[in-house]
């Protein structure tokens, strides 16, 4: 097994602990144990204000590549999809779905010539932005596409970055501080199968980990055929061609499934939010996590002195996959990935909240499993433990 850090050889940090030591202790911040960075609102004391921006990662690579092998623009639309929800599902995790949303798009792009078209890349970027806002309103949400900036970026960007901006408002009352407490129990929602607004399986990828995934699953001749897609370092090592299987991917091409979108998490969470208020008890959820960068130690940056003690279940065939095509330490496919567990939920040890949460996974079509407990830490850093089929891992 591999030692060293393949991921971050590849030019990516996803512990991104550089950031947090540079702006942590900077920011503006009034909640400090909930998923994002929240301020009382200075107009009105009675709101919460959060404002979030995030991308789909590098995503859109792997997108343009299909495009270039099989000439279906449309493939691009689930970079919207991706780059939404990375912003929509952590406001959601800090309980922003009830108040006002305004979201915007930016698009930095370089435009080669027919290989990287950018007219008909924003024609499908606007109907997918569309499609989520009206998908997003008929669940409820109060929910604004302002449009956004498209800029021609030839010297800084290699093909196109794709990045959204949500702002949003929230009854204090409402927001999910991240009150975890020693004892509380911890779900998770599988990032797998098909929710029941989605037109097709998913992987459980989600916007973490897709450059070690085509970096070493993608065949080796797309580097040469398309160099404007990779840099020579990141060069593609795998043996996949463009819509080759695998067995254990029902049925999904591999190329697919490091595509698949990244589930709206934030509408399973505001199914939540509506079930707890109906029976009486949203006060027994005490944080929610989206498990993005960071992946399954995600959990560790909501709340304050608690350990969180994890089982985690055999990762799904994709991230099996990768880790075989690429060697990586499991430890570490744990932290950059989220290994089929998209979000945890954090609550009482209670019988009526646990119900509401299966309720759910059956409203919703996605599984609902029990992961673990919380315990209360002497020291005030958060430290997560995963128990795994391949070892426990407590470095976190």
């Amino acid at each position: 097994m591999a030692e060293k850090d393949l991921y971050k050889e590849l030019g990516v940090d996803a512990a991104k602990k550089s950031v947090r030591k540079a702006f942590t202790r900077r920011v503006d911040n009034d909640y400090p144990g909930a998923f994002v960075n929240i301020i009382i609102d200075p107009d009105d004391s009675r709101y919460g204000k959060t404002q979030h921006n995030d991308g789909d990662g590098s995503k859109f690579v792997q997108r343009l590549l299909i495009f270039q092998e099989t000439g279906n623009i449309e493939v691009v639309r689930g970079a919207v999809d991706d780059a939404w929800e990375m912003n929509m599902g952590d406001i959601a995790a800090s309980g922003f779905v009830f108040g006002t949303i305004m979201v915007t798009d930016v698009i930095n792009i370089k435009d080669i010539e027919d290989k990287v078209p950018k007219d008909e890349i924003m024609e499908q970027v606007a109907i997918r932005m569309a499609e989520l806002r009206d998908l997003y309103r008929s669940y409820g949400f109060n929910i604004y596409w302002l449009g956004g900036e498209t800029a021609d970026l030839p010297d800084q960007v290699h093909s196109i970055v794709f990045d959204v901006c949500v702002n949003a408002r929230a009854l204090r009352k409402d927001i999910v501080i991240g009150n975890v407490q020693d004892n509380d129990k911890i779900f998770g929602f599988v990032s797998t199968g098909q929710a029941t607004w989605e037109n097709e399986i998913n992987s459980g990828l989600m916007s973490n980990g897709a450059t070690l995934g085509r970096t070493y699953l993608m065949r080796k001749v797309y580097t040469e055929k398309y160099p404007f897609l990779i840099r020579p370092e990141g060069s593609y090592k795998g043996r996949f061609l463009v819509g080759e299987c695998d067995d254990g991917l029902s049925g999904m091409s591999v190329s697919d499934a490091l595509i698949s979108p990244t589930r709206h998490w934030s509408i399973l969470i505001r199914l939540l939010l509506e079930k707890l208020r109906e029976k009486g008890i949203s006060h027994m959820l005490h944080g929610i996590s989206m498990n993005t960068g960071g992946g399954a130690t995600k959990i560790g940056h909501v709340g304050s002195g608690i350990l969180y003690k994890k089982k985690m279940p055999a990762p799904p065939e994709l991230f099996q996959l990768i880790q075989r095509e690429s060697g990586s330490d499991w430890e570490k496919m744990f932290r950059d990935f989220n290994c089929g567990i998209g979000i945890d939920i954090v609550g009482e040890d209670n019988l009526e909240f646990e119900t509401a949460l299966y309720e759910l996974a059956n409203d919703t079509n996605i599984a609902c499993l029990e992961l673990g407990v919380c315990e209360e830490r002497d020291k005030g850093d958060n430290k997560v433990e995963l128990d795994t089929p391949y070892g426990l891992f407590d470095n976190y």
